[in-house]
């Protein structure tokens, strides 16, 4: 078919705003949504399952009793070794970064059983974690402590706000080793990070290696003498020490290996891959109508015509760049300084409004092209010409006439598993 079609938005009455507002849409045919041939997604990241020996992802709660943080490692199915923490303080269940997580603010944290699987010796360790700051005002955030009475152990914390802290306790004494926190990418308040240290100690060269969101951020020599704690838990996010140095923050995905992570490896465990245009699973079915271009461009279906903002009680009041900027960046969507780069692992997407009227978002995909979803309408490669979108900022974008920004987000290869706290 040819010619002008005017296809109206949908007005749900979910909301206002977020592509809801009844603009017409004009495309260049009548199909809204193109019927390509869908693009293969990135593999779903590798699981490492070599060395794993410890993993809480999330908390269960009941009635009659106590909250419990389960070990996902499979270890007590092998060992007989049961490794489910308690949370302590308060309840921690909240969204993490994948599904349920553990919010450990007013400081609460998990205490893990004793176990020998989580003490080295004198061996090769990894531990990883996704975290989220709100506050990166204690001078110490502490996300693991395995330390005994005696001292010995290990504990892997924050520290200053932007530096990842590695201790190593052995009966010779104790050493700090630290990331370099002038290195990319830092750590940010209000958004998701990964943070790992993989200590080698058996192979050559001896290495302590820290990452953030995969990237190498500081090495340095570890100590030799056996770390082995020998009679207290294994703690999330408390510290064995002082109260005023537990985490007190959110968490995910808490994971513990007896082997030194390559930098390869690291990758495997944190990597969420790239959205890749798939209509099938936005399109057609009742998800269509109940997620919009925010979901889209986050590829979170949450099924509630997301805004940005509401999630972190702070929604956009009017609909120009300032607000609908600010209340994305509260939601911890990362804007950009200037167009996107294909590097890391994170996703673009980007932002136009109507002045008054609407706000509208995009994303690119895998194949560096961009597409997006106007309300509750279909998913589409086509802008408002009918064109393919190689950059939202030069597209016929019709009454949405301010471009106010790129950002880069948590997506994920899988459809609609985004990481992105949007509701």
């Amino acid at each position: 078919m040819s010619g002008m079609a005017a296809i109206p938005l949908n007005d749900s009455s979910l909301t206002t705003g977020g592509c809801v507002k009844g603009i017409q849409w004009y495309l260049a045919t009548t199909l809204l949504a193109v019927v390509a041939p869908g693009m293969t997604s990135e593999a779903i990241p590798h699981r490492i399952t070599t060395g794993l020996v410890g993993e809480w992802k999330q908390t269960v709660t009941s009635p009659s009793l106590p909250e419990l943080a389960p070990d996902s490692s499979g270890l007590v199915y092998s060992t007989g070794l049961d490794q489910t923490g308690q949370v302590i303080g308060g309840l921690a269940q909240t969204d993490g970064w994948t599904g349920m997580g553990m919010n450990l603010a007013g400081d609460k944290y998990i205490q893990v059983p004793h176990s020998p699987y989580l003490n080295p010796g004198t061996a090769d360790f990894t531990l990883t974690a996704w975290i989220r700051m709100m506050d990166t005002s204690r001078p110490v955030k502490t996300l693991i402590d395995n330390r005994g009475s005696d001292g010995r152990g290990y504990a892997f914390a924050v520290v200053n706000g932007n530096t990842l802290d590695l201790l190593l306790s052995d009966s010779a004494g104790s050493s700090h080793h630290q990331s370099n926190p002038s290195l990319q990418p830092q750590l940010q308040p209000n958004r998701w990070h990964h943070v790992a240290v993989s200590v080698r100690r058996t192979t050559w060269p001896q290495a302590v290696t820290f990452f953030v969101d995969g990237v190498p951020v500081g090495t340095g020599t570890p100590r030799p003498g056996s770390i082995e704690n020998t009679d207290l838990p294994f703690l999330i996010g408390g510290n064995k020490d002082s109260a005023s140095a537990r985490f007190s923050d959110r968490i995910d995905e808490v994971i513990v290996f007896n082997i030194g992570l390559s930098d390869t490896d690291v990758t495997y465990v944190l990597k969420p891959g790239k959205s890749s245009f798939t209509p099938g699973f936005w399109n057609g079915t009742s998800r269509q109508y109940v997620n919009n271009c925010y979901n889209y461009a986050t590829n979170r279906a949450t099924d509630t015509f997301a805004q940005p903002g509401r999630a972190s009680g702070a929604q956009a009041s009017t609909w120009d760049c300032a607000s609908v900027v600010q209340a994305a960046v509260n939601d911890g969507l990362e804007l950009l300084p200037g167009s996107p780069d294909t590097l890391g692992y994170k996703s673009a997407a980007a932002l136009v409004v109507a002045p008054g009227y609407d706000y509208h978002w995009y994303r690119r995909d895998l194949n560096n092209l961009w597409t997006h979803k106007p309300g509750g309408t279909a998913a589409t490669t086509l802008d408002n010409a009918g064109q393919p979108i190689t950059d939202p900022a030069t597209a016929n974008r019709g009454l949405y006439t301010q471009f106010c920004g790129y950002f880069k987000v948590w997506s994920d290869s899988v459809d609609g598993s985004g990481h992105e706290s949007i509701q």
